[in-house]
């Protein structure tokens, strides 16, 4: 997690500072180190202390997907959980054939799969000068270093045991931060991961060809960890919630900045002036 963590950090810093670089070009001249902190900072700030600017929609929102979780683990988390052993359930087939495709995604891993959206995204941001692609990767980057900062502390602090332990879905060791990965159940790391970056991609795209296999792809990440036994269903449904709220988040943080089209003085030389932002 660590090595993926350091990954995450300078994707961000290269795609912070080729941004910063075309930036250079037009305006006064401005540290890409520097610009990079304030972004990735800002952006982090803003999402971390997010539930503090909660509205009343926002929390009828988190009223309902609490309450959907508590039912999951109290009543549902156990028959689901039995009926993807069982196999034999017809609802359960088109699920389990959907899983095979989160299998690949388990397989390559997650920082890998980051790798794989981020590199094309940037290669085609400097080609064709493109923003949108090098603030998009920008925001892949910034998902998955948030997103999994979350299950990290959300796993150490809640301790539920795997379906894999047969201990039953109401078996919790909390705050233990030593505890065996074991004991890491929720919320689901890799489901919140996935939602957090293919919300970022169903946001930013927002067409029917991009949003629906995104959202689709995400599904059977969650849905690979329920059939692996890996994950109670009410793991990756918390973990799902967590990565859309995270994608959205930073999408609306950079289309608010964007519409804010912020002007700041500067100084060069013998020449001052303001920059405004498009």
């Amino acid at each position: 997690m660590k090595k993926a963590m350091k990954l995450a950090l300078v994707g961000l810093f290269l795609v912070q500072a080729q941004v910063c670089a075309q930036q250079v070009q037009n305006s006064a001249r401005q540290s890409p180190i520097r610009s990079f902190a304030a972004t990735v900072g800002d952006d982090m700030f803003q999402v971390y202390t997010s539930p503090f600017r909660f509205k009343q929609s926002d929390g009828l929102k988190l009223v309902s997907v609490s309450s959907a979780a508590i039912l999951l683990m109290t009543l549902l988390d156990e028959p689901i959980n039995d009926n993807f052993i069982e196999r034999d359930k017809l609802i359960v087939k088109p699920a389990i054939g959907m899983a095979k495709v989160g299998e690949r995604y388990d397989r390559i891993t997650s920082k890998y799969v980051l790798a794989g959206l981020a590199a094309p995204m940037l290669v085609g941001g400097l080609a064709f000068h493109d923003k949108k692609m090098l603030t998009t990767t920008r925001l892949l980057f910034e998902s998955y270093f948030i997103s999994g900062s979350i299950t990290f502390i959300g796993k150490r602090l809640v301790g539920r045991a795997r379906p894999l332990l047969k201990e039953g879905a109401l078996d919790f060791t909390p705050f233990r931060f030593n505890a065996e990965r074991d004991r890491r159940s929720f919320p689901s790391g890799h489901s919140t991961i996935a939602f957090a970056m293919m919300t970022v991609l169903a946001k930013q795209y927002p067409q029917p060809w991009v949003a629906i296999p995104a959202y689709s792809l995400g599904l059977s990440v969650a849905l690979q960890r329920i059939e692996s036994q890996q994950h109670w269903a009410a793991d990756v449904f918390v973990g799902g919630a967590i990565g859309y709220w995270v994608g959205t988040a930073l999408v609306n943080r950079t289309r608010q900045k964007h519409n804010n089209k912020p002007m700041t003085a500067y100084f060069m030389g013998n020449r001052a002036g303001i920059i405004v932002s498009f």
